[in-house]
C-alpha cells in the first residue's frame, strides 16, 4: 500500500499491480497506431473556405463531413495530431444522456426541455447510423453493440433515486429500462458492493479510437481538408468573413465553428471562460481469462455509479477491464490516478486480485456550469461544447447538426435557445476547486 496525502489526512491505497508490458499511454489509440488517415498537415492552408472547423474530434469531423456533402469547402485544424484527443481516450459509451431526466428538463426549460430530451435520442440513433453506414458512407468498423447500460447506487441513499429513474423513463415514457434490487443484482455485475442498480438497454459499446477514424475516413473522402498538428492563434471578423490565424498562415472563411471542448484556449477567451476542464483517467488490465470476465460483466454492460467522482467500467472488444474514473478536483497525475483506480477497482470487484493493470492514462472532460452541453456564438464564431463526460453520441450529433444549421439547411439544436454561463471566478478555480472537492467526497463518503 501507499499512502496520498489530502488536506483531509493520508489515504491509503494499494499500489497497483503493473504488467510486464505496463504503459502510460492509451489502449484504444495503441490498437489504431498506424492506421490513421494521412492529412494535409504539410500541405499550405487554402486562402478562402467555406467553413472552418476548429478541432478534429468527434464534433469536428461530423461537422466538416455534413458541410461538405453540401458541396462547401471546409477545412478542419487542430493543434494536434489527429487521434489525440478525448475522442479516442474516451470509456466508448454510446449513452443518450443528459445529466437531468425529461421532466427535470421540462420543468425548468418549458418546451426546449422537452426538445432537448428528443434531440439526446436523436443523438445517440444518428451514431447508430453512423456506423452501420449511410447512403453517403459505409460502415465503420468499431466493435460496435447495443450492450445496455447498467447503473449502480453506490449506498442506500441513491436507491430511491434509480426507482424514481425507473418510474420515469420505463412507465411514463415507455423506454426499455428496469430497476435491479439489491438481491437481483449478481445476474447483472460480479459485485455485492452495490444497493441497487438501473438497467438502461438502450446504450452502446464502442471501440472509441476506431470510431474516431472511421469519422476521418469519412470526412476525407467527402473532400474535408484536415491539417492537424496547426495550431489557431486568433479568430476575428473581417467583414462578412473571419480571419483564422495558425501558426502556418491565415485562412479566412464565411463560417467557424469551434469545436475544442474541454480543450478551449486563449484564441477564443470568451469560451474558454464557459468551460471547465475536468481530468479524468481510465486503466485497463491485462486481457482476462474468458471465466474471470464473465464473473465481473455477466451480461458485458456498460457499468457506472452514483457517485459525484463516479467510477465508470466496462470489458473491451478484447476482454480486458477499463476502468475509469476520477478521486478529485485537484491536479493529479497519471501514477497517482492509476493507483486510485486500482484500489477502487478491486474494492468493487476483489476477483480481480492479482490482475496486472497494462495501460494507463488521462484526459480532459468539459464541464459546463450547468452541466448540459451548449451551442452558441462568440464574435460571429459558432461554436459546441460541453459533453460534461457523455460525448460520444451527443459530440458526434451536435457536430453533423451544428455543420447543417451553419449553413441554413436544419435548425439550431435546442440549447442553443438555453444561457451558457460563464464559469464563476474561472481564474481562480485552483483556489475554489479543493474546496468543491472536499464536498464532493464528503456526499460520497454518506
Amino acid at each position: 500500500m501507499v499512502p496520498r496525502g489530502e488536506s483531509t489526512g493520508t489515504v491509503w491505497v494499494v499500489a497497483a499491480l503493473l504488467s510486464s508490458e505496463y504503459s502510460e499511454t492509451c489502449l484504444w489509440q495503441e490498437q489504431v497506431a498506424g492506421t490513421l488517415p494521412s492529412t494535409d498537415s504539410g500541405s499550405p492552408l487554402p486562402d478562402l473556405v467555406d467553413v472552418v472547423v476548429v478541432g478534429a474530434g468527434m464534433c469536428g469531423l461530423s461537422a466538416a463531413t455534413a458541410v461538405a456533402r453540401l458541396g462547401r469547402s471546409v477545412v478542419v485544424i487542430d493543434r494536434e495530431p489527429l487521434g489525440w484527443g478525448a475522442s479516442s481516450r474516451n470509456g466508448g459509451m454510446v449513452i443518450p444522456e443528459l445529466k437531468a431526466g425529461p421532466a427535470a428538463l421540462t420543468a425548468k426549460y418549458g418546451e426546449v426541455g422537452r426538445r432537448m430530451y428528443h434531440e439526446v435520442n436523436l443523438a445517440f440513433d444518428h451514431v447508430e447510423s453512423v456506423i452501420a453506414g449511410t447512403a453517403d458512407a459505409g460502415p465503420i468498423d468499431c466493435d460496435y453493440v447495443r450492450s445496455g447500460l447498467l447503473y449502480l447506487a453506490h449506498s442506500r441513499r441513491h436507491v430511491g433515486e434509480l426507482r424514481a429513474m425507473a418510474a420515469e423513463h420505463g412507465g411514463e415514457l415507455g423506454e426499455d429500462v428496469r430497476f435491479v434490487a439489491r438481491r437481483d443484482l449478481a445476474a447483472e455485475v460480479g459485485s455485492d458492493a452495490f444497493a441497487a442498480g438501473l438497467v438502461m438497454e438502450r446504450t452502446g459499446a464502442v471501440h472509441p479510437a476506431r470510431f474516431h477514424r472511421g469519422l476521418a475516413r469519412h470526412a476525407l473522402s467527402a473532400g474535408v481538408l484536415v491539417h492537424d498538428r496547426t495550431a489557431v492563434t486568433s479568430i476575428a471578423r473581417n467583414g462578412d468573413r473571419h480571419r483564422i490565424d495558425t501558426t502556418r498562415g491565415a485562412v479566412f472563411a464565411r463560417h467557424v465553428l469551434v469545436a475544442t471542448n474541454a480543450y478551449a484556449d486563449a484564441s477564443v477567451p470568451d469560451l474558454r471562460r464557459r468551460v471547465l476542464p475536468v481530468s479524468s483517467y481510465m486503466i485497463a488490465t491485462e486481457v482476462l481469462p474468458e471465466d474471470l470476465a464473465a464473473s465481473v460483466s455477466p451480461t458485458g454492460r456498460m457499468m457506472f455509479d452514483s457517485r459525484n467522482f463516479l467510477n465508470y467500467w466496462r470489458l473491451t472488444p478484447d476482454r480486458r477491464m477499463a476502468f475509469g474514473g476520477r478521486r478529485s478536483l485537484d491536479p493529479v497525475d497519471v501514477v497517482e490516478s492509476r493507483d486510485f483506480l486500482y484500489d477502487r477497482m478491486l474494492d468493487i470487484h476483489p476477483q480481480l486480485r492479482g490482475t496486472a493493470v497494462q495501460y494507463a492514462w488521462g484526459g480532459s472532460v468539459a464541464v459546463t456550469l450547468d452541466r448540459l452541453p451548449h451551442v452558441g456564438r462568440i464574435d460571429g464564431a459558432w461554436y459546441a461544447t460541453g459533453c460534461n463526460g457523455s460525448g460520444v453520441a451527443l459530440n458526434t450529433w451536435l457536430g453533423h447538426r451544428m455543420g447543417l444549421s451553419m449553413l441554413g439547411e436544419a435548425p439550431v439544436p435546442a440549447v442553443a435557445e438555453v444561457p451558457h454561463r460563464p464559469i464563476p471566478l474561472s481564474s481562480w478555480r485552483n483556489v475554489y476547486l479543493p474546496v468543491v472537492s472536499r464536498w464532493f467526497a464528503f456526499e460520497d463518503s454518506r
